[in-house]
């Protein structure tokens, strides 16, 4: 425990120093040789998750997501371009998170399992996560997805309640079954105003002077394969580029996605329209480890 206490406190005190002084410069020129040699990405940054929004569509209409009032185009991922971003990764071994959403109800797409395998045969690396409101999962479900190795459930309950089926999963899995899943509750989250299409959450006054982590480390992709800059942005006002025509690589290389990271390292939320209004507050244990570039 100690020993883990001293490495967080020697690893705050060097982010410190690169925060700071010039050793920002040297670690990010260091992250940029890893990131090249480890994944053929020429950046600084790299991102640990990916987003997938294989199907648009979702069965509730919370007060705090967009879906209340605007819906995005029913429809999903073709199975060939979920195959190729699945390549993608393949290629360059990718060891972080895969998830399958956007702004859908992941469980909704009949395809999921086979897509869950899919990934884990082909990126036996990475972590499959699978965001979901919970409502169609039970213990048969959620034991055939458990099968794949590392593949986690993260359920979120809207209702501020345990359903029944979620309980039945709770109380008779295995210890080891329920490494694989995680409940929580809408109550206990902090809300996001989602660049301000949330309105009963009002927008800051002034754009907030400080970075965001998310877009440093996340790739979000739609169900066309465009790539926006984060996963507020629902309309897909911005996108960076799409990976039905490009790599995962280029697109995450690009001109325009290193210039909008490397401002939001520095906190400017006056390189996008969408930061503008975003009230996305980054937890100090992540702001502490962003290095400006």
């Amino acid at each position: 425990m100690q020993g883990s206490y001293l490495k967080e406190v020697a690893l705050d005190s060097y982010y410190y120093l690169a925060r700071t002084t010039a050793v920002g410069h040297v670690h990010n020129q260091l992250r940029r040789w890893s990131h090249r040699k480890r994944y053929g990405v020429d950046s600084s940054f790299m991102f640990r998750s990916v987003e997938l929004e294989v199907n648009s569509m979702c069965n509730r209409k919370c007060s705090y997501c967009p879906n209340v009032s605007t819906q995005r185009p029913t429809g999903y991922m073709t199975e060939s371009l979920f195959q190729k971003i699945i390549g993608d990764l393949a290629e360059m071994d990718f060891d972080g998170n895969v998830s399958y959403h956007f702004y859908g109800e992941p469980l909704l797409d009949k395809r999921l399992l086979g897509f869950v395998e899919y990934t884990v045969r082909h990126v036996p690396r990475c972590r499959p996560l699978i965001y979901s409101n919970g409502d169609f999962l039970t213990l048969d479900i959620f034991r055939e997805y458990i099968k794949w190795g590392r593949t986690m459930f993260c359920i979120t309950q809207h209702d501020n309640r345990m359903p029944p089926n979620l309980q039945a999963i709770l109380s008779e899995a295995s210890a080891e079954e329920l490494d694989h899943i995680q409940v929580r509750f809408a109550n206990n989250i902090h809300m996001m105003n989602r660049s301000g299409l949330i309105k009963t959450m009002g927008v800051p006054s002034e754009p907030l002077e400080m970075p965001c982590d998310a877009p440093l480390a996340t790739m979000v992709i739609t169900m066309s394969g465009n790539v926006v800059l984060c996963c507020n942005d629902y309309l897909e006002t911005e996108v960076i580029g799409n990976v039905a025509t490009y790599s995962l690589r280029e697109v995450w290389c690009s001109e325009p996605f290193e210039r909008f990271r490397s401002a939001l390292s520095k906190g400017d939320r006056t390189a996008s329209k969408l930061c503008v209004s975003c009230d996305s507050v980054t937890p100090d244990s992540a702001l502490r480890r962003i290095v400006a570039q």
